[in-house]
């Protein structure tokens, strides 16, 4: 039995794969949290009430986008680990798994909320 240890063994605890599993959900979490904040303020965007200055069209996109691009952001940083932890011969594949589970879930977000959020000003309907 050799006593190097495959750094790609799935069995293997690494503090890489803690520090990717920690890294996605905070992302997802904060990301989540921005895309509930920004329904809960366009949702007060009706009536005789709405701020037009808190409610246009830009501030409305703004919204729809910030969750993706919070997601994107950090997909993109995980496979930015992905790499350096590849180089480094360390265990990378649970950085991999992350940034693919913020690429989906960012075009999930992104799916649902730009016509919900941003609303007809934005897509015509």
């Amino acid at each position: 039995m050799s006593v190097y240890q495959n750094p790609n063994d799935l069995g293997h605890d690494d503090a890489n794969v803690r520090g990717a599993v920690r890294f996605g959900l905070v992302v997802a979490a904060v990301g989540v949290a921005f895309l509930i904040l920004a329904a809960l303020w366009v949702s007060t965007c009706h009536g005789a009430t709405a701020d037009t200055a808190a409610c246009g069209v830009a501030q409305r996109t703004l919204l729809a986008v910030g969750a993706p691009a919070i997601l994107l952001i950090g997909g993109l940083w995980a496979f930015v680990r992905t790499y350096q932890t590849w180089r480094n011969r360390e265990t990378w594949w649970a950085w991999q798994g992350a940034g693919w589970f913020l690429f989906t879930l960012m075009l999930v977000v992104l799916t649902m909320s730009m016509p919900s959020l941003a609303g007809p000003a934005v897509f015509g309907g």
